[in-house]
């Protein structure tokens, strides 16, 4: 243990001189009973009456000035930490972009929701993930951010498609496992990959078996995070003037798109991969952290030795002692 502040040691002098107001109040208290002595029947009733209240307000007064004195020195305990040390990794997430995203079972919409528990988890995303990489899809795919360490440009480009207006059509989840393929191989750090779907699980493609087969005999795990109500619900539609509608058929009817996880469930069985359900969006920065943790190696260990603060403890103890003096007053 060490002090930082040795010098403010001198108000450890403060003891004796408490030590020796309780005396001095301790005798003229017994002065003044042996002058008005409480009668035997009112002893239990009067609060002046007993030795171990008075010796009680002594500890409760000791231990407040000696638990500030010893704040005031600011100790420090030294303490030896093991940390686990993980291989690095790096994260590519497949966001679903299609018209069916922005249904609002999901409040505000699964898409809205979706990007904002990826920038919660981005925010405190584990050590062992190094950099993390954006692709969009519908119809068609889109890299939008290569392997990055940048957060920050991440936060950029969700935000562009978060405030997008235009409506896409289509899943297409074939065609992002194929972008995602494409950030793994233009990167040439031998890091471990982890591939992410999130998505409502509606697939309309043609390209998944193909690029599942690549997936899987390129040794990669697609880990699918479903997201959506059982419920069937209308697909809203942003007009020029900002007003919302709704998508309609040839006749007139609302088109409803329904929450499906057969697919996803598929892709994670073929590959290795977890499947995580997110009925509210809630779940999904945990579901994310989860399967991140879940793909963790652990390479060894590594300890470190860090002076603590001691100082709370003593105004904790002193603001405890100080509360009970005062009920004991």
């Amino acid at each position: 243990m060490r002090f930082l502040r040795p010098d403010m040691a001198r108000w450890f002098l403060a003891l004796p001189v408490v030590v020796a107001c309780w005396l001095a109040h301790d005798r003229y208290i017994r002065a003044f009973r042996r002058l008005a002595p409480t009668p035997p029947r009112f002893a239990r009733l009067s609060r002046r009456a007993g030795a171990r209240r008075r010796v009680a307000v002594l500890s409760a007064a000791v231990c407040s000035v000696a638990a500030l004195a010893f704040a005031l020195v600011r100790p420090q305990l030294l303490l030896a930490q093991r940390i686990p040390e993980y291989e690095r990794q790096d994260l590519v997430i497949m966001l679903d972009r299609s018209a069916s995203m922005r249904a609002h079972d999901i409040v505000p919409s699964r898409f809205t929701r979706a990007t904002l528990e990826i920038r919660n988890f981005l925010k405190n995303k584990p050590e062992a993930i190094g950099r993390v990489g954006l692709v969009g899809f519908a119809d068609a795919s889109l890299v939008l951010s290569y392997l990055t360490s940048d957060v920050g440009s991440l936060f950029f480009y969700l935000d562009y498609i978060d405030g997008d207006p235009h409506a896409l059509f289509g899943t297409n989840i074939g065609a992002a496992l194929t972008s995602a393929l494409e950030v793994a191989r233009k990167d040439d750090r031998p890091t471990r990959k982890v591939l992410l779907i999130v998505s409502d699980g509606e697939d309309y493609g043609s390209d998944l078996n193909k690029a599942l087969a690549t997936v899987r005999g390129e040794g990669l795990r697609v880990h699918c995070i479903g997201i959506g109500s059982d419920d069937p619900v209308a697909i809203p539609l942003l007009n020029p003037d900002g007003r919302e509608t709704f998508l309609k058929d040839d006749n007139g009817r609302l088109v409803k798109t329904r929450f499906s996880e057969t697919t996803l469930k598929q892709i994670a069985a073929f590959t290795g991969g977890r499947y995580f359900r997110s009925s509210t969006g809630r779940e999904l920065a945990s579901a994310i952290d989860d399967i991140v943790k879940g793909e963790r190696t652990l390479l060894g260990w590594k300890t470190t030795t860090d002076y603590r603060e001691l100082y709370p403890a003593g105004l904790a103890a002193a603001a405890i002692a100080g509360a009970a003096l005062w009920l004991l007053l």
